[in-house]
């Protein structure tokens, strides 16, 4: 059987998307799925690149496509990026299940015209667009064999649509339980942030609760910047925070993925302050690493997140209670060992690629007889 992942952006980008698909195509492959990507060819900062390439990466094969950016206010190549999708179609023609992993619609599209089953994986869905706007509702209905919801409320939102509940897979996204392992290697009030540097993960709320603290903290971040305006207003948190002597904070950019798990492993507590998340990975990440987590109870947070049974939940927006949390955790190591038992055995139940996999194997062999 021959898979071919199809996603906007791969690796070196890393999201909660491109990590999902990596770990879900190097599982397929080793269970004998043939398990290709396609994808825009694009750097770590989605800058397009017009000429098209093939690459390994990490054992998987990887079409790059070429890439346009339409609208220079968007961080992200547009829909309208396959200008000559005839390159494009000819490689799905050599696939038996076409698996794509996107929101928008522009893949999906262009694929109408191959005759082969499809799986649109919806990492985010815009309900509002697509219930605007009819004629794109219909296709929306259209596209797809199935449609997998990595959230209940994205399942919901499928069903208000009018996705028939039949062709509808919830599958929350999951890791790799081996590579993201707990260590005994801690550091006392080591404090971390793993995610893009924009306005809707709430960085500034962490950043504004540290002056808040009983307790000092090292604080690390990390992840690449979305939003250059945002960036500069978090560097001059950072510097008010080192002016005022009481805490460190550092920002490190974006790490290779063997340096991330090693904070994940060593930091006493991660954080993800969120005002909209979908179902964040880097929480999977850090219950796996056997590291307690404080976030907010926003869009598929509270499937991972019981508040007080396998992490702290706070309010978005609200730095003063942020910091009693923080608080909280750092003073009360019998609940961070708790919590973080509890955390591991979750993912290790529920998250693992294992689980996924063996799902989706099912769902191809099914389709593949469709």
């Amino acid at each position: 059987m021959k898979v071919l992942m199809v996603i906007p952006g791969f690796y070196p980008i890393r999201g909660g998307a491109e990590t999902m698909v990596r770990g879900l195509s190097i599982k397929l492959n080793k269970m004998g799925i043939q398990t290709h990507v396609m994808t825009f060819n694009m750097d770590k900062k989605w800058h397009p690149k017009w000429r098209g390439k093939i690459e390994v990466v990490d054992g998987i094969k990887v079409f790059k496509i070429p890439a346009l950016k339409l609208l220079p206010s968007s961080p992200r190549v547009n829909m309208n990026v396959n200008l000559i999708p005839g390159n494009f179609i000819s490689i799905m023609k050599d696939y038996d299940i076409i698996h794509f992993h996107e929101a928008e619609l522009s893949f999906p599209l262009f694929s109408s015209l191959i005759k082969k089953p499809k799986i649109l994986h919806l990492h985010g869905i815009n309900t509002n667009f697509i219930e605007r706007y009819h004629i794109h509702r219909i296709i929306f209905k259209y596209i797809a064999n199935y449609y997998i919801a990595i959230t209940k409320e994205m399942r919901n939102d499928l069903i208000r649509l009018g996705i028939c509940q039949s062709r509808i897979i919830y599958l929350p996204n999951a890791i790799d339980v081996e590579l993201f392992h707990p260590s005994i290697n801690k550091e006392n009030n080591l404090i971390m942030y793993l995610g893009r540097i924009t306005p809707v993960k709430g960085l500034h709320i962490l950043l504004t609760s540290l002056r808040y603290l009983k307790n000092p903290v090292r604080l690390i971040i990390i992840g690449p910047i979305n939003d250059l305006k945002y960036y500069e207003t978090i560097i001059r948190l950072i510097e008010k925070e080192k002016q005022r002597g009481k805490n460190q904070v550092e920002y490190l950019g974006v790490l290779p993925l063997k340096e991330a798990i090693a904070f994940y492993q060593r930091a006493t507590v991660f954080i993800l302050p969120s005002y909209w998340e979908a179902f964040p990975v880097t929480i999977l990440e850090a219950l796996s690493c056997g590291t307690p987590v404080i976030a907010t109870p926003v869009g598929g947070v509270p499937e991972i997140i019981k508040n007080h049974e396998t992490g702290i939940l706070v309010p978005p927006g609200n730095s003063i209670q942020l910091a009693k949390a923080i608080d909280y955790l750092l003073e009360n190591e019998d609940v961070r060992s708790k919590l973080s038992c509890e955390g591991r055995k979750l993912v290790e139940e529920k998250y693992s690629l294992d689980i996924a996999c063996k799902k989706l194997y099912l769902i191809y062999r099914q389709l593949k007889n469709f």
